[in-house]
């Protein structure tokens, strides 16, 4: 009885290292065929690296990583129907997996419905990751905010530019500027501006920056902020193209009438210099054959106008009476309007008028 004891010890201590040694083997096989995938994959042969992850399930079936790199490679290689049951099953036994919701969305948007994969995406910013759980949310919340963006839903995209400001660190220059193009591109160029002069602060001297500030400025009407940026970027590197944006920034801090500090004299020069650029754009709009029978009238109509008010107001009584400024301005920005919609957008000067005449609305000389 005694040796039936040993005997049988002996049975379970081997057939425990055989278990084992199998287990360590089938992990083994998990690893080495998981390695052959990725490696597939990063090649560009998704279908190889499918059968490989389906090898490596073979004899691990329930690793759920070995699963997720399974459904990433029949993505990858466009069997997106296929992908979604392997990934929707992922979903239902980990509902809070970042990366499901993540390669859910990108099949979701490959099947073309994009409600559904901007629903996974916020899912994922939302979900839990392995590994840098903040710089995978921020990548997430890029991808939803360039999804927004190119499908026109601007005022969605604003919410999630605002979020990725939010938890955006301070000293992080290169995020700054990502996030500062993300607020340009939905139309908040006064919080663009923001993003720039933080990335700024870490370094002044960065070119690009210095020319998207002064991009972001201009476009927020700010004109000198955008002269002061605009000419530092010119000065840093000449070959970014930001020079003629700042000959038109130039050129409208140059003109604008409007500009606080001026004396009465200066006023009156620009608004006489005004009106003089005006009314030359009109006589060659009017003389280029452009306008179409609709806007003709309103130019002749213009041009008479022009000449009624010449007649009657001298350049002296224009520089002293504030009443005959404020109608030869009005009478200017007129003209921009008519000559705008009749020959097209002006160029130089002209449309440095037409950005005065822009700025210019509720606010009187």
């Amino acid at each position: 009885m005694l040796l039936s004891f040993i005997l049988l010890a002996l049975f379970f201590v081997i057939t425990a290292a055989l278990a084992r040694a199998y287990h360590m083997r089938e992990e083994g096989l998990v690893e080495e065929w998981s390695e052959k995938g990725k490696s597939d994959l990063a090649t560009g042969e998704p279908a190889k690296a499918f059968e490989d992850f389906r090898n490596a399930l073979s004899y691990g079936p329930e690793n759920r990583f070995v699963e997720l790199r399974l459904a990433e490679a029949l993505l990858a290689d466009g069997r997106y129907a296929e992908a979604r049951s392997y990934l929707l099953a992922l979903w239902e036994s980990a509902p809070g997996s970042g990366e499901v919701s993540l390669d859910l969305a990108h099949d979701s948007l490959r099947l073309g419905n994009v409600n559904e994969a901007i629903h996974y995406l916020g899912d994922a910013i939302l979900g839990s990751w392995e590994r840098e759980p903040a710089l995978n949310r921020r990548n997430v919340r890029v991808e939803l905010c360039e999804l927004l963006l190119s499908h026109g839903r601007t005022a969605d995209a604003q919410a999630e530019i605002a979020g990725l400001a939010a938890d955006t660190p301070p000293g992080n220059a290169p995020q700054r500027e990502e996030t500062g193009r993300f607020f340009l591109r939905a139309g908040e160029p006064d919080r663009a501006l923001v993003e720039f002069e933080a990335a700024l602060h870490v370094d002044p001297r960065e070119s690009k920056w210095l020319a998207e500030a002064g991009q972001a400025a201009f476009q927020a009407g700010d004109y000198s902020r955008a002269e002061t940026y605009l000419s530092r970027a010119v000065r840093e590197d000449p070959s970014l193209g930001a020079q003629q944006s700042l000959e038109l920034v130039r050129d409208v801090l140059a003109n604008d009438p409007f500009y606080l500090g001026l004396s009465e004299e200066e006023v009156a020069r620009r608004i006489a210099r005004d009106l003089d650029q005006g009314l030359a754009r009109l006589r060659a709009c009017q003389a280029s054959g452009t306008p179409s029978s609709l806007s003709l009238p309103a130019l002749q109509g213009l041009a008479k106008d022009a000449q009624d008010f010449q007649k009657r107001v001298s350049r002296r009584a224009l520089e002293r009476s504030p009443q005959e400024q404020n109608d030869a301005i009005q009478l200017t920005f007129k003209i921009v309007d008519a000559t705008s919609k009749g020959c097209g957008p002006g160029t130089g000067l002209d449309q440095a008028l037409e950005l005065i005449e822009k700025q210019s609305q509720g606010r009187a000389p």
